[in-house]
């Protein structure tokens, strides 16, 4: 991993954008807007409308109608987030390509500072930034900082990271990546629906370099209750981080062959994945004690990693809650928590500085 500074876009490289929409018509103005208005590149716009049943082939045509750059296609059949993002993707031709949802846009000046990254390192072939939440209303209005700094990361040595804390970093509007890259690459998997995108960035890592552009905002996600990647992948209803947790472990699995220490990765992510399933646990026991969400939880925990069943009877146990209770009534719970506090703290800021907790 290494720290540059940014240098300017001295070409304006074209960005091909694929813009998926299923019943998204009230969001796509503002996604399709956030694209078309950035500077310094050469932008085309592909929207995919996935037999929406909304007006959101309308407001499409209306679109490219205000810009000569939008193109407009529907598929013939419901192809999904998955399906409809491939066969976008298929047609690209420019030298990069983003691939965002039709509820999320780009910052002012996102595409260019990407390429600026890429251009300078031809070994960079997937660059991501800084991502902030955003709910309803127009988008924030105040312009974003010029980047800080550049991360050149090592593909395989950024994968490792991931696949030691068990986490994508990735949101997937600020995700540019090189065509070239993509095409070697191959599509996203649609047998891991929701994370599809983990899967695809672990694959892009085990063969190119992996830029991330910090102390700057790249996107914005649009969060929200019918979000495509969760309704979609079917991440709904009271199970829904069991689900989640199942998809993420896929993920890391089918991509671990990619890599030449990938058992020993897997490994790493199986046991950061149940300590999170043994998290949820201990929750859902101060919440609803009976529940039977809490053996779910701690059963899979325990497909992943056996040792877990005894950090979850311990996380039960009437001793551990006698501590707990006693900590809390007096001055060492503050000694054992803070340094916890410090060290997430620590991972927050490298998270900011550098792309990977």
């Amino acid at each position: 991993m290494r720290k540059v500074s940014p240098v300017e876009l001295t070409t304006a490289p074209t960005v091909s954008v694929v813009i998926p929409c299923y019943n998204y018509g009230h969001f796509l103005p503002i996604a399709v807007e956030s694209v078309v208005t950035q500077v310094g590149v050469d932008v085309d716009v592909l929207i995919i409308d996935d037999c929406s049943t909304d007006d959101s082939l309308l407001v499409a045509e209306r679109l490219a109608e205000r810009f000569d750059r939008v193109r407009v296609h529907r598929n013939e059949k419901n192809l999904g987030l998955t399906g409809t993002a491939n066969a976008g993707l298929a047609t690209v031709t420019g030298t990069y390509a983003l691939l965002i949802s039709a509820d999320d846009a780009l910052a002012p000046g996102a595409l260019a500072r990407a390429a600026a990254l890429m251009e300078a390192n031809p070994d960079v072939g997937l660059t991501y930034g800084p991502v902030t939440y955003w709910t309803e209303g127009e988008l924030p209005d105040d312009a974003p900082d010029p980047a800080s700094h550049w991360v050149v990361w090592d593909g395989v040595e950024w994968a490792e990271r991931l696949y030691r804390n068990a986490e994508n970093q990735i949101y997937s509007p600020e995700a540019i990546v090189r065509t070239a890259t993509m095409r070697e690459v191959g599509d996203y998997d649609p047998a891991v629906p929701y994370t599809s995108d983990l899967q695809m960035w672990l694959r892009f890592a085990a063969r190119t370099n992996v830029g991330f552009i910090a102390g700057t905002v790249q996107a914005y996600y649009r969060v929200h209750g019918g979000n495509m990647s969760m309704t979609q992948g079917g991440m709904v209803g009271d199970r829904r981080e069991l689900g989640e947790l199942r998809h993420r472990v896929k993920a890391f699995e089918t991509a671990s062959t990619e890599f030449a220490r990938g058992p020993q990765y897997l490994s790493e992510a199986r046991r950061a994945v149940a300590d999170y399933a043994l998290m949820l646990a201990r929750i859902e026991r101060d919440v609803r004690p009976g529940s039977d969400y809490i053996g779910e939880l701690v059963d899979f925990a325990t497909t992943l990693d056996p040792a877990a069943r005894r950090r979850a009877a311990w996380a039960a146990s009437r001793t551990r809650r006698m501590i707990a209770s006693l900590l809390t009534r007096t001055r060492l719970r503050e000694i054992v928590v803070a340094p916890r506090v410090r060290k997430t703290d620590q991972r927050r800021a490298n998270n900011d500085d550098t792309g990977v907790r």
